[in-house]
């Protein structure tokens, strides 16, 4: 069996400054005071970010799509953080964590930028004239040795620093920084890659009226000792400041309205879902695998009451909301997607409340394949086979479905049981 070719790419920001200068007219050093100033002055800033992952088995092969990954991404300060689109705040987990698995690269929105010229000592050398979008550009390669570098890759549980070499472009007129391109050498045995490349495209992009040089694009390559190439292409936009809210409340004493005795009761009491409490849902509207992406708001509607005794804890009729987190498409034995959504979001009565929730069962639909504890092949009368999917290790808080491609989308209403975690 191949090595899988998921990899992290982490680009932190460590050590000092040094530069190796070998300059044409003084052009070198006056870009460096012009980037360095960039990138000092860079905002916190947020942007959507969309990223498209592609993989093949050998490099003879076509690119196959994987799947299209949608969330927000904040650099603030040397940290990146991320959320998944629609999310309340930014999450303090690694993207990787957050992605779940697959090919993703971290620290390109500025970390890159500033490792490369602020934080390590990198030696420059001049290369070529060149043209980029009808610009002339001139070109340069840089190094960062590994014991300066914070370039980390991580494959499965192994995970390592490495020195990474490129090159990077300046625009001949305005001096800004127009690519950065790194390629990562001295990779350990023990993490199965090959090959490791990032390509980063520069633009200036107006944050809430004020202009940043940002990296709106990237490209990220990786490839194993087995020949397993994957390829991710990434673009930012809607971007704008970071900013949190805060806010202070000071109790009052209501307003007199003649009314005495014992303040009226909330509307809504104090819902606490027991662990292990089982939620009747159904789909509120079709999803279609074709044209779906991830990050994808989802919703569905509570199909019977939640009762503790004579008790209701959840409304017929309440909503629960969260959104898509996974969607491949397999082509053996015949084309099937692979679908996981979580449902975090739990609204009724005006408000909403969170919850953790695992999918145990969905359908029947037709479309929705089977899923069984061992893989035996069935035959109808006339010998035509069946398909049922082994289950694999069910992801908590989350709900997986394989669904015929070759079926139309999955449809509005579809029945679903979740249990409270």
């Amino acid at each position: 069996m191949g090595r899988s070719a998921s990899a992290l790419v982490t680009i932190l920001c460590l050590g000092s400054t040094a530069y190796g200068f070998d300059e044409p007219e003084g052009l070198l050093s006056r870009f460096l005071e012009r980037i360095n100033g960039e990138l000092k002055r860079l905002p916190d800033y947020a942007c959507e970010q969309t990223v498209e992952r592609f993989t093949r088995s050998t490099a003879e092969r076509p690119w196959e799509k994987v799947d299209t990954l949608r969330f927000e991404v904040a650099l603030v300060g040397n940290r990146e953080l991320y959320a998944r689109l629609g999310a309340r705040g930014f999450d303090d987990r690694p993207l990787a964590e957050i992605v779940g698995r697959g090919t993703i690269g971290a620290g390109q929105h500025g970390l890159m930028a500033k490792h490369v010229f602020l934080m390590s000592p990198a030696h420059f050398t001049y290369r070529t004239e060149g043209e980029q979008d009808g610009r002339k550009t001139h070109e340069y390669t840089y190094d960062v040795p590994p014991e300066h570098s914070s370039y980390k890759l991580r494959s499965g549980l192994e995970e390592s620093a490495v020195g990474f070499q490129g090159t990077f472009s300046i625009d001949a007129e305005t001096l800004d920084l127009s690519r950065l391109e790194a390629q990562a050498y001295d990779i350990p045995s023990r993490l199965g890659l090959a090959e490791v490349n990032t390509l980063l495209g520069y633009s200036r992009t107006s944050v809430d009226a004020t202009e940043a040089l940002l990296p709106v694009s990237a490209t990220l390559s990786v490839a194993t000792v087995d020949g397993i190439e994957s390829l991710n292409r990434t673009r930012l936009n809607t971007c704008r400041h970071y900013s949190t809210e805060s806010a202070i409340v000071f109790p009052v004493e209501p307003a007199s309205t003649g009314w005495k005795g014992t303040p009226p009761e909330d509307p809504v009491e104090s819902v606490t879902l027991p662990k292990g409490a089982l939620l009747e849902l159904s789909l509120e509207s079709s999803l279609d695998p074709t044209t779906a992406k991830i990050g994808d708001a989802v919703a569905a509607k509570v199909s019977r009451p939640v009762k503790e005794g004579e008790r209701t804890l959840v409304p017929q009729g309440a909503t629960v909301r969260g959104q898509l987190v996974r969607l491949e498409k397999q082509t053996m034995p015949f084309p099937i997607y692979e679908i996981g959504f979580e449902l975090d979001t739990l609204e009724f009565a005006g408000r909403s409340m969170r919850v953790f929730i695992t999918m145990e069962e969905a359908g029947p639909a037709t479309g929705l394949v089977r899923q069984a504890k061992r893989l035996d092949p069935k035959f109808t009368r006339r010998r035509t086979a069946s398909m049922d999917i082994l289950v694999r290790e069910v992801q908590r808080g989350q709900g997986i479905l394989h669904w015929d491609a070759r079926r139309n989308p999955i449809p509005r209403g579809l029945r679903m049981k979740w249990r409270v975690q």
